[in-house]
């Protein structure tokens, strides 16, 4: 079985969601025949690559919301996350055009390192440490 896995190293809902798969793909009983291919797809392509503002702005500005109730969101899905086992700093974010990491990533895909280079930009964008 072949999944392929359309996200943007921005969004934190794609690394939940991969956390997700990878964790009901640890109970699937054939999952040694499960080949996951990771796409790329720019959330935001034509983002800067230094916006000159923090990630609670830049959403306030993008959905015409107070910076307050973009906390608030923000914090839902920080809850989320840390029930998965991760935790994500929200404050410490840096948003940035994200092409340059999926021209890297799909590089690294054809080296068979994608997977792996995926997860650490994901890791390297949402500041998280493994609870």
């Amino acid at each position: 079985m072949k999944i392929e896995i359309w996200s943007d190293f921005i969004c934190p809902f794609c690394y939940i969601g991969k956390r997700k798969m990878e964790m009901a793909l640890d109970q699937f009983p054939k999952k040694d025949n499960v080949t996951v291919v990771y796409k790329s797809y720019e959330l935001n392509p034509d983002s800067k690559k230094d916006p000159g503002k923090n990630i609670h702005e830049l959403l306030a500005e993008k959905n015409d919301m107070s910076i307050e109730k973009v906390i608030q969101m923000n914090e839902n899905v920080k809850q989320q996350a840390h029930g998965i086992g991760l935790t994500f700093h929200f404050d410490t974010m840096q948003y940035t055009n994200t092409l340059d990491a999926h021209r890297l990533a799909q590089y690294a895909s054809r080296k068979g390192k994608g997977s792996a280079l995926t997860e650490a930009l994901l890791h390297a964008y949402l500041p998280i440490r493994k609870t």
